[in-house]
């Protein structure tokens, strides 16, 4: 994740966004005027006997194994952010720490990560040409990690960030520690024959079967992104993913590549010209950290929803996944270390990003970022670990506000390889913008979740229908409303003020301003794990 993709993303979204002159976000707006401007009620419904898309992923959060500081605060020609490594290093304990760890693990479960992008680079493994060393603290780490997902199932997005090594580095970067970050690997083999050497340990002596991608390179491409020339050229990575699908193909290891990888604004609207390396994928994944509730780039999403769309009709037609590998947004501020990335309209942005993306045929989701120092360039944690104030790391470990219990709901009723139903919502708009948003996750064992976010500073009342088959299990209600904003202390369990019959094809309710509702056949409380694997039962079992 890159600090200074604020300026490309802006730039981005002028060209495809209409300006209008409002420049208001959720709260800003006065109740009177958005009751004026806003019809009373919206319709959803949701049809079970019609399958939008089933997810070849789910929904969870980057995590890393880096924990050796990368340059800071050092000028770039091109990258004029903070540090080097974006908050891709840091805020992870020692492997050793047990009670630590048991900590970030029940965090995990309670969110339900199932599809996540686990991040190292090439120094962690190689710090010099054909000398591994897979018995470090930060390859233990890495260990402590993929254990968890290969424990619950969830699906690993495998991705080298970058190489910064020395040995693998331009000779001009060499002595440079910021140059060494940024540099492409000058020995395409040498770089293909360490990551795959790495990859055949993980998979095949360590037996992670959770890794199902492969991902060379974090967002390349772009004067401030890590795979360039010197001086500070950016190259296509198109001579990588041959060197490594070869060296993969020689081992017997059949995992597949994806790429772009990139974050100009999101899914593009075109098939570029520079992605002529296409056919050596296995999925294809964008960046995006364009997404706000402004009204004069709020046009963003809506672009979004129809490029992913493209992207993923192309995707199914060479029989392939299309994630989102990386999303969150810098809208509301980011850096150093602002609250900005996690604040209430970041969490409600991100959420209406999944719902609207999903709906739109994108496989996977994977938020900015599960553990984070959030000194470096924002606070975009889901989970608190490190003191900003005193530079260490916490005893005890809390959810972050916000993101935690917006975004992590979404994950947490929501089982991977869940299929996405057919959804209509009817007009409810404030100044000229639609402001609720539906989507319907039917899981492998047949659970139903539907997640409806209200963006606008309005309430508005609900009349949801469904149709098709309904499990016969009654709906439960749960919520991040304005109560919940900045809070950690929160807990969530079914609201039983809800109580629909079981098996029940319609009801009403309000939905509160500036909210996220989750209706779903789950019914958990507080303390219960989320969502993550789901084995599908046969045909007979589900009628």
């Amino acid at each position: 994740m890159n600090p200074t993709i604020t300026r490309i993303v802006m730039s981005a979204l002028a060209l495809i966004t209409t300006v209008t002159p409002l420049a208001l976000v959720p709260g800003i707006l006065a109740a009177d005027e958005a009751a004026a401007n806003a019809p009373a009620s919206v319709e959803v419904s949701v049809d079970a006997a019609k399958i939008v898309n089933t997810l070849r992923g789910g929904i969870g959060a980057s995590w890393h194994a880096m924990e050796a500081p990368i340059p800071y605060g050092v000028k770039h020609p091109d990258f004029t952010g903070y540090s080097h490594g974006g908050s891709g290093w840091g805020a992870y304990p020692p492997a050793e720490d047990e009670r630590a760890w048991q900590q970030i693990y029940r965090h995990a479960n309670w969110l339900g990560l199932d599809w996540n992008r686990v991040e190292i680079e090439q120094r962690v493994y190689e710090p010099e040409r054909d000398r591994f060393t897979f018995d470090n603290p930060e390859m233990r780490i890495l260990y402590r990690i993929l254990d968890w997902n290969q424990k619950n199932g969830a699906d690993v997005f495998f991705q080298q960030m970058w190489c910064n090594t020395a040995w693998l580095a331009y000779p001009e970067f060499r002595d440079d520690p910021v140059g060494r970050v940024h540099s492409a690997p000058c020995d395409l083999e040498a770089f293909a024959n360490g990551l795959v050497t790495l990859m055949e340990h993980l998979i095949k002596k360590r037996g992670y079967t959770c890794i199902k991608w492969l991902c060379i390179n974090n967002e390349p491409g772009a004067k401030f992104s890590w795979w360039q020339a010197p001086p500070n050229k950016p190259l296509s990575i198109a001579g990588g993913l041959a060197a490594v699908r070869k060296a993969l193909d020689q081992r017997g290891l059949t995992l597949p590549l994806s790429a772009p990888d990139t974050t100009f604004g999101g899914f593009p609207d075109k098939f570029p010209a520079e992605y002529d390396y296409l056919p050596l994928l296995g999925a294809y994944d964008f960046h995006d950290y364009g997404a706000d509730f402004d009204f004069r780039t709020k046009g963003h999403i809506a672009a979004q929803e129809r490029n992913a769309a493209l992207w993923s009709k192309y995707a199914q037609g060479d029989g392939k996944p299309l994630f989102l590998s990386e999303f969150g947004t810098m809208a509301y501020g980011w850096a150093p270390d602002k609250p900005g990335p996690s604040s209430p309209q970041s969490a409600l942005v991100g959420s209406e990003l999944i719902i609207r993306l999903a709906n739109a045929g994108v496989d996977g989701f994977n938020r900015w970022s599960f553990l984070n120092r959030g000194d470096l360039d924002g606070q975009w944690q889901f989970v608190d670990t490190w003191d900003r104030q005193q530079k260490k790391l916490l005893a005890e470990f809390l959810p972050h506000p916000n993101s935690y219990f917006c975004l992590g709901l979404l994950s947490r009723f929501t089982a991977k390889n869940s299929e996405v139903l057919a959804s209509r919502v009817s007009a409810f708009r404030v100044a000229g913008w639609q402001r609720v948003f539906a989507a319907a996750f039917r899981s492998p064992r047949g659970n139903l979740t539907i997640a409806i976010v209200n963006d606008a500073p309005a309430d508005c009342q609900l009349k949801l229908a469904l149709s098709g088959t309904i499990p016969p299990a009654p709906f439960h209600r749960y919520r991040y409303t304005e109560a919940e904003h900045d809070r950690s202390d929160i807990r969530i369990g079914p609201q039983r003020e809800f109580a629909p019959v079981a098996g029940a094809t319609a009801w009403q309710d309000t939905l509160p301003r500036n909210s996220l509702t989750i209706y779903s056949t789950y019914n958990l409380d507080h303390a219960d794990p989320g969502i993550m694997l789901e084995p599908k039962t046969s045909a007979h079992e589900r009628r």
